[in-house]
């Protein structure tokens, strides 16, 4: 065996030991139950997610998180605006349904997990194509936060995983 190889090994077996994976379950469980939300299932199969960040000053950064469907339509998206820009206020969200298909778009976001979402911005109740107003409000500068993006009609979600940005 080479040295290589044999180093590559050694290398494995520590990186998949059962305390790292015990750990790494066991976090995956508090983030889950420390994270706010309804129970809520994963999207749909053949749903995809792509996500944009923009960077700001001193650090924080927008996101856009666009959900396709199985056959790449996006039926919307959601948007959190780090700092004011062009007329969008700051510190805030946006979701947008651009598919007339009977499901809506939300966006949550939380700046202290556990303590169930700080804001919301849906389009329930609304036809498409719509955006909703911008839900905002102060969060202090280089707080990371949390957003979570769902499809939703009636009690029904599909959400995407959550995802982080900067204020």
């Amino acid at each position: 065996m080479s040295g290589s190889s044999r180093e590559q090994k050694i290398l494995m077996r520590k990186a998949f030991s059962p305390l790292r994976l015990a750990m790494a379950g066991l976090l995956a469980m508090v983030v889950v139950v420390a994270i706010p939300g309804v129970a809520q299932a994963a999207l749909p199969s053949g749903y995809t997610v792509v996500t944009y960040t923009t960077p700001r000053d001193g650090g924080s950064y927008d996101r856009t998180v666009t959900l396709f469907d199985p056959n790449d339509v996006a039926p919307g998206d959601g948007k959190f605006q780090a700092d004011p820009y062009a007329g969008t206020p700051g510190d805030a969200i946006r979701a947008c349904d651009w598919l007339a298909d009977g499901w809506g778009m939300e966006i949550r976001l939380d700046t202290n997990p556990g303590t169930g979402w700080d804001r919301t911005a849906t389009t329930r109740g609304n036809n498409s194509p719509y955006c909703s107003g911008w839900a905002s409000g102060d969060i202090a500068e280089d707080t990371l936060i949390w957003i979570q993006v769902c499809l939703v009609k009636g009690a029904t979600e599909y959400c995407d995983q959550i995802r982080t940005a900067r204020s």
